[in-house]
């Protein structure tokens, strides 16, 4: 992956500030080829060439880019507000991808405000989240490292998530090199992720 790979220009900052404003329908529709060339494209390649490096290091994730890619619709069946769309793009790079939440993985989500990166259990049932916290140690070996820690901070613990994120400026998403960024990111994230796998995999 080459440094100097640059897949966003601000179009794609401008198109989730206007969905922020409004997030109907017949605006998208509006705006859907906007969507296509400056966010859907774009971000399936950044997610497209992060995967085809991070599957060179790790022979057990073997998913593709539609795998991982989320759709920037919602499941209107669970929306109160009645608001169609996500105001960003995300991915989860695992083993299964976005289709099995409770393999812990790599999450990326970009929208108008900030790009955010996690990484962890997602979505975990209740003998897991006992089974985690019955090894934490092990998981705070490797977290409680200086550089992992100034960079993710504190393990963040829902009713049925187990995750550590950062979050980065966006106005650094036209950047050469944002690519090698998150690649950066991945590999430090990968020995946790692979922690969580073992433990929960007992």
């Amino acid at each position: 992956m080459e440094t100097t790979t640059k897949y966003f220009t601000r179009d794609y900052i401008e198109f989730f500030e206007g969905l922020e404003r409004h997030n109907n329908r017949e605006w998208f529709l509006l705006n859907k080829s906007n969507y296509e060339h400056y966010v859907k494209l774009p971000f399936q390649r950044f997610i497209h060439d992060l995967l085809e490096t991070i599957k060179d290091e790790d022979t057990a994730i073997k998913i593709q880019t539609s795998d991982a890619v989320f759709r920037i619709q919602k499941d209107m069946r669970f929306v109160k507000d009645g608001k169609p769309y996500k105001l960003f793009q995300s991915a989860l790079i695992s083993v299964r991808g976005r289709k099995s939440k409770e393999e812990p993985g790599f999450y990326i989500e970009i929208g108008a405000r900030y790009i955010k990166v996690a990484l962890g259990c997602f979505k975990i049932k209740p003998a897991q989240m006992k089974r985690l916290a019955l090894e934490m140690h092990k998981i705070d070996a490797l977290t409680e490292q200086p550089h992992f820690k100034s960079t993710f901070g504190a393990i963040i613990k829902g009713n049925n998530s187990m995750v550590f994120q950062t979050l980065l400026p966006v106005h650094i998403i036209d950047n050469e090199g944002l690519d090698e960024l998150l690649l950066t990111y991945w590999r430090m994230s990968r020995a946790v992720i692979d922690t969580f796998k073992t433990i929960l995999n007992k």
